[in-house]
């Protein structure tokens, strides 16, 4: 690809943008995943030592390439050093359920070609390994992470910009105003308002925390129980992550695992997502009904003032929606237009006080920064997987493990790939699961006949569904803390 009229690898974008993403991580950090008061000393070799690295890879790639085939031990230095690094800023960054999980797959790497059976692999040594996973397109430098690179930024920017210049606050009137009144309209504010802000953050946990403040203790006064207002904001944060038009980072990667546009991905999302959203909303009325819940009591906006002093919102949503459908743009560029608009309507337009100075774009700056870290060292965690199935052939054989496990039954296959999935998923951030999953799991519905956007869909919508799973169940973990209950009551 070209890049200000030069011809460069793609990986010599991908290795600077590794590098920061590593120092950062070891800059703000420690070893127990808190903020240091002082930086030791270790941490900022690690810092400097991720970000040279990167940046000399960077440099030197096309005679690196050369040296990767013959295992010289300056590449298998560099292996090893973006090997170690990457597992550790992920366990700080993510905690030890991600880090296991690829952990075990890299383990298998050593011992898969001692494993009986079909899902026995092709034997790898520790040299050959720490390179491939370094230095291959299809690991660490591969998919997922040129995704969060190129595309999955840039939208977490456009949901900071909406949040900083009050598009959250926007969010949640409008679904106060519209639901308020309604029988158990706490709860449906709660629907709609989770509904409405999972589409800009596209994060479960996020969702409770920002929401959640908001609608937990409005249920709580309107009559529903401290544990039945923390699990319907967690029911409702956690499909956020399903719903157009930004999902998260799972809709971008779909969209390049696929080899469809995100458009495709995002049309096929809408009908799941509102009917996810319906089933929640039945339920909360008919809660209502039988506990007798009282409407919310506050004197509310009507809709059409709240429309009145927050319609800007409603534009950059607009802008990315004609720019992707009509105009056939990328996600990015469809992204930077809609940025650019908000950017500009939030500098002119107050909402609640909320409006986009200097100090609210250094917040969407500095979050945008601190999300993309997570995000970035959990795409390049996926990616090791993805190479390992690729170097020991357990991709192909884990898809035949599972077509014959399921015994020529789609149902009893899609039930496991379920279990799979949840399993898979606990305690993990979802664009992590999804990448997992669709490299374990998808390839098997598909070859069990099963359409590949359906099947993609299928382990997206399961792996989602982890973060209200027993027994780590993260987003019931966020209500608790609001809903002032055990965790496990929300399960």
């Amino acid at each position: 690809q070209t890049m200000f009229g030069f011809a460069v690898f793609r990986e010599q974008f991908l290795a600077p943008v590794l590098g920061l993403t590593l120092s950062t991580c070891y800059f703000t950090l420690t070893v127990r995943r808190t903020v240091p008061r002082r930086l030791a000393w270790y941490d900022a070799v690690a810092a400097i030592a991720g970000l040279g690295a990167a940046l000399f890879m960077a440099w030197d790639w096309e005679r690196l390439l050369v040296a990767v085939g013959e295992q010289s031990t300056e590449v298998l230095v560099f292996g090893v050093l973006i090997v170690v690094l990457v597992m550790e800023g992920l366990r700080r960054a993510t905690g030890w359920s991600l880090f296991a999980v690829v952990m075990i797959f890299i383990a298998y790497a050593f011992i898969g070609d001692l494993v009986p059976g079909k899902l026995k692999a092709l034997p790898v040594g520790f040299n050959e390994l720490m390179i491939y996973l370094a230095f291959d397109p299809t690991s660490v430098f591969g998919t997922p992470l040129v995704i969060g690179a190129q595309v999955v930024v840039i939208f977490v920017f456009l949901g900071q910009l909406l949040l900083k210049t009050g598009g959250g606050a926007f969010f949640t009137d409008l679904a106060l105003s519209t639901m308020g009144r309604r029988r158990g309209g706490a709860a449906k504010v709660s629907v709609v308002a989770s509904a409405l802000f999972g589409s800009i953050s596209g994060s479960a946990t996020s969702n409770v925390a920002s929401t959640g403040v908001i609608t937990i203790p409005l249920m709580r006064s309107t009559g529903y129980s401290a544990v039945d207002a923390g699990a319907i904001e967690s029911v409702a944060s956690t499909g956020g992550q399903f719903m157009p038009p930004i999902m998260g980072a799972a809709a971008f990667l779909m969209a390049e695992f696929l080899e469809i546009s995100y458009g495709t991905v995002v049309v096929a999302a809408l009908v799941p997502a509102l009917l996810y959203y319906f089933a929640i909303f039945i339920q909360v009325d008919l809660v209502a009904a039988r506990q007798n819940i009282k409407v919310v009591s506050d004197d509310l906006a009507p809709a059409g003032q709240v429309l009145k002093a927050g319609w800007h919102f409603i534009i950059p949503f607009a802008v990315l929606l004609y720019a992707l459908f009509e105009m056939q743009r990328e996600a990015e560029e469809a992204a930077v237009w809609a940025t650019g608009v908000i950017a500009l309507l939030g500098s002119f337009r107050r909402y609640k006080g909320m409006k986009l100075n200097p100090g609210a774009l250094f917040a969407a700056f500095v979050d945008t920064g601190r999300i993309s870290v997570e995000m970035l060292l959990i795409l390049g965690g996926a990616g090791f997987v993805i190479g390992v199935l690729n170097i020991t052939g357990l991709g192909f054989a884990l898809t035949f493990f599972l077509i014959e496990l399921g015994g020529g039954n789609l149902f009893l296959l899609l039930l496991i790939a379920a279990v799979t999935c949840i399993v898979l998923g606990m305690g993990m951030p979802t664009s992590g699961v999804y990448v997992l999953l669709a490299a374990l799991i998808a390839p098997a519905l598909v070859e069990a006949g099963v359409l590949p956007l359906a099947a993609h869909m299928f382990i997206l919508y399961f792996g989602m569904m982890s973060m209200i799973t027993p027994p780590i169940a993260l987003c019931a973990f966020a209500a608790s803390a609001t809903s002032t209950t055990s965790p496990g009551r929300h399960w």
